[in-house]
């Protein structure tokens, strides 16, 4: 070990309460560990509704019974967000360090299974699959019987829940789908067929002037005709005259066919039949408009930026994203836009630092909601360290021994077997809405992408101190 890197250890004890500090070398030893397990454990067949190859496991959980979803259980599941969430924190990771050749094979091997959720450059959460069962109550099954998305393995029973799993397009898994194109060409040169989606598509649905609003937005969000991005690429019901109440009612009688909350077979549904306006899904649309150069031009770009800093001035942290159940997910979303280019959420970095620096724990750790995954403690930590390193990247004022102890934090929660190094997954999506806390993804795969994708920029971190000796 050279003389800087001894002296830097040294230097960095002190900053970890514990007296514990992660050795340079055991990072680097972790990282490239850690790419061999994702490596080892891709999915190299496809099963047909089973597995896809290309793919890793991830699995929808049932934290505990709930109407028309049935009881606690875990199901594997493919989804475009998974995959394109890996993909992406790989590909960040090896722009960052060409020689992580490992890498490459990777990437090569899922990114046809990415593309396999699109349907031009729109994006689904879901695949394209046959039904499990009939769809409409008192009408033949149409021949031939068209494809719907649903999840993999999940067997929804009612025809209900298999209508309302048909969803939409969106602009979440839109914004990850194409980033994943984006990285794929920078990468690997060339160009696809697909035609990477630019800016109009996002602009093309904003919140405003609308003859609908979702119910959560109402009571947890407010800012009315925000002008920021929506969620799903569709045509939602439209009400003459919109109020809560109106709403509600439709709600109570969600199972008739009059209900705006009712999916009809084979049409593409969007939940509550009303488009919603999620903070971290807007996130995750700049940071794919600023790193394919098209934030500048987006109409809703501006608009999406002044609605993430009211959400972050106000600091209802726990009801940030209507999907995203994990109080961190914004703060790692919004920061990782700020570093993509999107100069315009400095305005935000302080909010966020301010709440990061006030929730740490002493053990460098960070925690969520009880109803989170128990606190969710270990995907919280991730979340939350990325988001000090995005913050710390884009030229803010972090504090810097926060970082160490939220590494030597998770450093402490490693798995390994054999040669391979990993981390349990935690909660990064889930159900939304009523099922927000009951029905979430988990994934040891896509957490250990982004512990990686951590370890490599706290490894540049160090480096950038040791020069400064």
């Amino acid at each position: 070990m050279s003389y800087k890197s001894t002296l830097l250890f040294l230097l960095l004890i002190p900053f970890v309460s514990s007296g514990q500090v992660v050795h340079p070398d055991s990072i680097r030893m972790d990282l490239d560990r850690s790419l061999t397990y994702l490596a080892e454990n891709q999915t190299l067949e496809t099963i047909e509704g089973k597995q896809y190859k290309g793919e890793w496991e991830a699995y929808m959980r049932m934290k505990g019974f709930f109407f028309l979803l049935g009881p606690r259980n875990k199901y594997r599941d493919s989804n475009c967000f998974t995959m394109a969430g890996i993909y992406n924190s790989l590909a960040e990771l090896y722009l960052a360090d060409t020689s992580k050749k490992q890498i490459l094979p990777m990437l090569d091997k899922v990114y046809p299974e990415i593309l396999s959720y699109s349907t031009g450059n729109r994006f689904n959460f879901w695949k394209n699959l046959p039904p499990r069962r009939d769809l409409q109550m008192f009408s033949k099954e149409p021949d031939p019987v068209p494809k719907v998305r649903r999840p993999t393995t999940f067997l929804l029973e009612e025809r209900f829940m298999n209508n309302a799993a048909n969803v939409e397009n969106d602009a979440d898994d839109t914004s990850m789908g194409n980033l994943a194109v984006w990285y794929h060409q920078k990468i690997f040169g060339g160009h696809d067929t697909l035609q990477r989606a630019d800016h109009r598509l996002f602009d093309s649905y904003v919140d405003k002037d609308r003859y609908n609003r979702h119910w959560y937005n109402y009571l947890f969000h407010g800012f009315r005709n925000s002008g920021a991005y929506m969620t799903w690429f569709g045509q939602e019901k439209e009400l003459t005259e919109w109020s809560f109440h109106k709403v509600v009612l439709h709600n109570m009688v969600f199972f008739m066919p009059f209900s705006i909350c009712y999916p009809h077979a084979y049409e593409p549904y969007i939940p509550w039949g009303a488009n919603d306006v999620d903070v971290v899904v807007n996130a995750n649309v700049l940071t794919y408009l600023s790193k394919s150069g098209q934030v500048g031009e987006s109409a809703g770009s501006a608009r999406a930026g002044e609605l993430i800093r009211k959400h972050a001035r106000r600091g209802r942290w726990n009801r940030m994203g209507i999907y995203y159940p994990n109080r961190y997910h914004f703060h790692y979303a919004v920061s990782r836009a700020l570093a993509s280019g999107d100069t315009a959420l400095v305005s935000s970095s302080q909010y966020l630092i301010r709440h990061l620096t006030k929730t740490q724990h002493p053990d460098g750790s960070f925690t969520s909601r009880r109803k989170v995954n128990r606190h969710d403690r270990l995907q919280s930590s991730v979340y939350a360290t990325l988001a000090l390193l995005y913050l710390k990247e884009s030229g803010q004022q972090v504090p810097v021994d926060m970082i160490h102890k939220s590494m030597a934090f998770i450093h402490s929660h490693r798995k390994q077997q054999g040669g391979q190094t990993y981390w349990e997954g935690g909660v990064f999506f889930s159900g939304g809405t009523v099922v927000r806390n009951l029905l979430y993804f988990t994934s040891d795969a896509y957490t250990t992408a982004l512990v990686a994708l951590a370890f490599q920029k706290y490894e540049r971190l160090i480096k950038s101190d040791s020069s400064n000796l």
